[in-house]
Order: C-alpha cells, then structure tokens, then sequence
C-alpha cells in the first residue's frame, strides 16, 4: 500500500498534484520541491481569477499553456515530475498539471471526462467549452464529441493514471511495476464496481508472476 495514497482514502477530494506526486514516489520518484516550483511558474503565465472575468477567455488561456509549454504524447511520461521536467508527457498528466496550475491562480477550471479519455472545462462557464490535453491549440464545444462528459475528481485522474501505468508496463513485460500499479489502484476510493474489477486484474497479474 502506498502511504500517501491510502492516507487519502477517508479526506474529501485532494489536490490533483497531490495525487500525481503520491503516483510518483510510490515508483520511486521523487522531486516534490521542483514539482512545486515548476507549477508556480506555470501559474505565473495564467491571469489571476477576478470578479466578472470571462471563464472562456481564462480556459483559452490555460489552453496556451498546455500548447506553448507541454507536447503530448500517448508514450510519454505517466510522471508529473518527468512532464514538468521535459516539457512533454502522457495527456493525463499534462490535464493533472494544467489544473495545478490553474487552481493556483483560484481559477475555476475543472475537469470532465468519459471512459478514459480527459478534457478541461471551467466550472462557472455557461456553455459546454472543454479543452482537449492531446492537442490543446484551442477550446471547442464537448458536444461535438458526442458524448456524457461527467466531472471528474482528483481520485479518479490518479486511477486512470495509475491504470495508464499499469497497462504500459503489462505491454512492456514488466510486470513487477504492473503489479504495483494493480496494488496501488486499491488505495483509492473509486467505486466498489471499480474496486471489484481491480482485485480481480491484481490478483491474474500475482498469477502471471508466479
């Protein structure tokens, strides 16, 4: 069991990079101090919430960000630390970072999503505008996608993370870091359907390794 993520269980939703910096020092990352001044210098590029601003122009920017600063990659890195360090990383992270960033500067921004895919939306918007982490250039209507976009909390981005991880290193034939990741979805406290299905994943990877 990882510490920090257990710890999390019975404490309303926390921070998103507190989730993503618990992922990565349950694989053994560490790096917390330049995660923290590396969101801040993201912030310092977002307009601080102010009474009567447009939700839509403060989503366009925390868009810039993500498309000036990061490139998204499907293969890239499942770590926030790695992302913020490289300038790239899976689009998970890149949504988990963005908001960080955002909630910094009190900023309204949130996020939605369905199955495993993720966008960013602002809570106070009156029309369905989101933000796409795979390609961020602009801000679109979610109902082009077709779709029921629900929000989503910071538990439930650090098990797709964490399910990201665990299916890349299956792939890869790692499965010690496979069952880690398997191990690790249990701290959370997603849905007992998904609690169910992920013993039952853990307990066919503890097979495999034996």
């Amino acid at each position: 069991m990882s510490d920090e993520l257990g710890g999390m269980r019975g404490r309303p939703c926390p921070r998103h990079e507190d989730v993503l910096i618990a992922i990565d020092h349950a694989f053994g990352r560490d790096g917390a101090a330049a995660v923290d001044a590396a969101l801040d210098e993201l912030a310092g590029l977002l307009p601080a919430a102010a009474v009567g601003e447009d939700p839509l122009h403060e989503l366009a920017c925390v868009a810039g960000v993500i498309h000036h600063r990061f490139v998204a990659d499907e293969d890239g890195p499942l770590s926030l630390s790695e992302t913020l360090a490289g300038g790239g990383g899976h689009p998970l992270v890149l949504a988990g970072a963005a908001l960080a960033a955002a909630h910094r500067r009190f900023l309204r921004i949130a996020l939605v999503g369905q199955g495993r895919r993720v966008w960013l939306a602002h809570a106070a918007a009156t029309t369905p505008q989101v933000v796409d982490p795979r390609d961020a250039a602009t801000t679109f209507d979610g109902r082009t996608l077709g779709i029921d976009l629900r929000w989503r909390c910071a538990h439930e981005l650090g098990g797709l993370v964490i399910s990201a991880i665990r299916e890349r290193a299956e792939r890869q034939g790692d499965l010690t870091t496979a069952l880690r990741a398997a191990e690790l979805r249990l701290d959370l406290p997603l849905s007992e359907t998904a609690a169910r299905a992920d013993r039952r994943h853990l307990q066919r990877l503890r097979a495999r390794l034996n």
